[in-house]
């Protein structure tokens, strides 16, 4: 009886320490967001800040969260977004109108630092548009599936709120000069500022013709590619709206809970072989 006691008290040990094993595992396996190196300069970048609530009554209003403070630009780095700062000044652009497509004037003042970023993200695609007016359907949160969103502003000015990597709200204050990339499947919206005007440069990849198309949050279910391959990527493979997760770090995946089940339930019985083998010493 004790000699068996003895080697099931062993097996339960070994179980357990497989168990703490798999939870070590689970809790280091994989960590939100790009890795975005230290001792980066983000003077260029803009103010970030959270909202003071998720849905703003107005839009084009700051509605900025005092007490949260500033956000650090590593947290949208993370979720993939870049930022560069450039100067339309000097340049030649059409005046506060739309030109849809748009192509650098032959006998104009052409950036040579945009086309620089054209050449090399190959975005062959570009127009210009204007927005003089809140748009409800701008600012309905939702993800592009056909491509990357790519916005230089020339002149004025607006907001994007952009989803981070724990599902929170980042506001953007793009003024002129901000050049914002975000990645296929990521969530955000846009609104106008209180200016009630902003002249920006869409930009596209490829040279087929561009998508701009847009699948508003509440459609996607989990069942978007776009979206699944952005969440694999960056939130490592855990949907908010499939894992009932929004806005709580502390939801454990299914492999964490199951290894902390395994490590509770081996250790509760190890207490109870413990226990017998005190009785039969």
């Amino acid at each position: 009886m004790f000699h068996s006691s003895s080697a099931l008290f062993l097996f339960l040990s070994a179980l357990l320490t497989t168990a703490n094993a798999d939870t070590a595992m689970a809790d280091t396996e994989c960590v939100k967001g790009a890795i975005v190196p230290e001792g980066q300069d983000y003077s260029d970048w803009p103010e970030l800040f959270r909202l003071t609530t998720p849905n703003p009554e107005d839009p084009t209003m700051a509605n900025m969260n005092e007490t949260a403070g500033f956000v650090d630009p590593s947290v949208l780095l993370a979720a993939g977004v870049g930022f560069t700062l450039l100067d339309p000044t000097g340049f030649t652009y059409p005046d506060k109108v739309k030109e849809i497509p748009w192509s650098p004037p032959v006998n104009g003042t052409n950036d040579a630092t945009l086309q620089e970023l054209r050449d090399e993200n190959d975005y062959q695609y570009a127009d210009i548009v204007v927005v003089t007016a809140y748009n409800a359907g701008y600012y309905e949160e939702h993800i592009h599936a056909g491509g990357d969103e790519v916005r230089y502003v020339i002149d004025g000015s607006g907001y994007f709120d952009i989803r981070d990597v724990n599902d929170e709200w980042v506001r953007m204050k793009a003024a002129t000069g901000a050049f914002i990339s975000f990645p296929s499947g990521i969530e955000h919206r846009f609104a106008v500022d209180e200016s009630l005007y902003i002249q920006a440069m869409r930009l596209f990849p490829g040279s087929g013709a561009p998508d701009w198309s847009s699948v508003p949050r509440s459609e996607i279910h989990g069942n978007n590619t776009a979206r699944d391959a952005y969440v694999d990527t960056f939130m490592c493979g855990i949907d908010p709206d499939v894992h009932h997760d929004h806005g709580d770090d502390s939801g454990e995946s299914d492999a964490t809970s199951g290894a902390n089940g395994r490590g509770l339930f081996v250790a509760g019985a190890l207490a109870m072989v413990a226990s017998s083998l005190a009785l039969l010493a």
